[in-house]
């Protein structure tokens, strides 16, 4: 059974979750792989992506082999799995996944721990992995996994709720957490925060003795990157956080020849004024407004937007309200995007303008458009965008 065929049958990202299961797994995948690569590990809620790939240039930059476990992906599998500057190909991939084959693991195997699974075996031969975390961070399968050599947390703000918490202090909680399972003087390193967060990080590193190193805010060096590459302030922010990693872990460097980042959907500008960015919470959105903002002015934005139903669309959309045109609701089938009806009346609540969007207006309407509202909406207008 290919890979392909394989991950049809598994139980998707957000279906029920066991959290013993991924320890009982991985404990029988020990007993046949060695896995003592050492591991960053990233947790938050934003700028995950960016700041692992970020790190993983960085240490390319610096003669380091570096496994790099992103997800979710936009067009293909292979965007979670960066490896030697490139995206891992097809074959290496069904490679893995026959080693895998081969243990007979527990048939109940997620979808995203199998994912995880897959990046050990491909980072084998790497001097590190970076690992992201999928949800959370406490029960999250990159927070079983042995070596972490550092946890990285990104801002942290209220996102999967029905799972995570119902305040950002639970949120926060659930992610923070994951220092409880790291070994003795792990270095912590925390990206600018919400006060009441950074207070939590500080409390629980405390008791876990772990010591935690507080992200600077961009420097000159990054900075003069986020500009040489029309980055807003978010990536340089990321970035900064990557150069502060490998200074906390005495790791040399050289920034000034790191290459663009090669993550999609990162505030990407696909064509002058066509804008793509998997913004899906109420922070990302904030952060989307100010770079919009530092890079336009005062111009209104057409947005191509849908969302699941469990994210807090109101928020989003108001947050984004002052920026907004007009919202263009892309339809496409998925059964967690959120009932046309009710997000038709979001809109209305929230007092901003919305049509149904299609091609023929995209070509006509000479504006400055923005795609977000998840990875599943940068996926399908993609989709249509190549198509046409």
């Amino acid at each position: 059974m290919s890979l392909s065929e394989f991950l049809a049958t598994r139980a998707q990202e957000y279906a029920p979750f066991d959290p013993a299961r991924f320890p009982r797994i991985y404990a029988h995948f020990l007993e046949r792989f060695h896995d003592k690569i050492p591991k960053i590990q990233i947790i938050g809620t934003n700028g995950k992506g960016s700041t692992g790939r970020f790190l993983t240039l960085l240490l390319e930059q610096a003669g380091f082999r570096v496994l790099h476990f992103t997800s979710p992906h936009l067009l293909t599998l292979n965007e979670r799995f960066y490896r030697d500057r490139a995206l891992v190909n097809d074959a290496k991939l069904e490679h893995a996944h026959a080693r895998l084959q081969e243990l007979h693991l527990d048939p109940k195997i997620s979808f995203f721990e199998y994912m995880t699974l897959l990046a050990v075996i491909l980072a084998q031969g790497c001097d590190y992995m970076i690992t992201e975390a999928g949800l959370g961070g406490e029960w999250d399968s990159t927070t079983h996994l042995r070596a972490r050599a550092a946890l990285i947390i990104t801002p942290i703000s209220l996102d999967h709720t029905d799972r995570l918490g119902n305040t950002l202090a639970q949120i926060a909680h659930t992610k923070l957490a994951a220092m409880g399972t790291l070994a003795p003087n792990t270095p912590v390193i925390l990206a600018p925060q919400d006060p009441s967060v950074a207070f939590q990080a500080q409390e629980m590193a405390q008791s876990h003795a772990l010591p935690l190193f507080q992200v600077s805010s961009p420097s000159f060096v990054a900075h003069a990157y986020a500009y040489q590459h029309h980055y807003p302030l978010f990536l340089a922010q990321n970035f900064q956080t990557a150069l502060d990693t490998l200074e906390v872990l005495q790791i040399p460097h050289d920034p000034t020849t790191t290459p663009p980042l090669d993550l999609r959907g990162r505030f990407e500008r696909l064509e002058d004024n066509l804008i793509l960015d998997v913004v899906h919470n109420v922070g990302g959105a904030q952060a989307l407004k100010k770079a919009l903002q530092e890079n336009f002015g005062d111009q209104k934005i057409h947005l191509v937007y849908h969302s699941y139903s469990r994210k807090d669309v109101r928020g989003v959309l108001a947050c984004l309200k002052p920026i907004i045109a007009c919202v263009w609701v892309l339809e496409f089938e998925d059964p967690q995007l959120i009932d046309m009806q009710e997000l038709a009346l979001v809109l209305e609540g929230v007092g901003v303008a919305w049509a149904r969007f299609n091609w023929e207006a995209f070509k006509a309407v000479r504006a400055l458009w923005v795609v977000g509202g998840s990875f599943s909406v940068v996926r399908a207008f993609l989709k249509g965008y190549h198509a046409r």
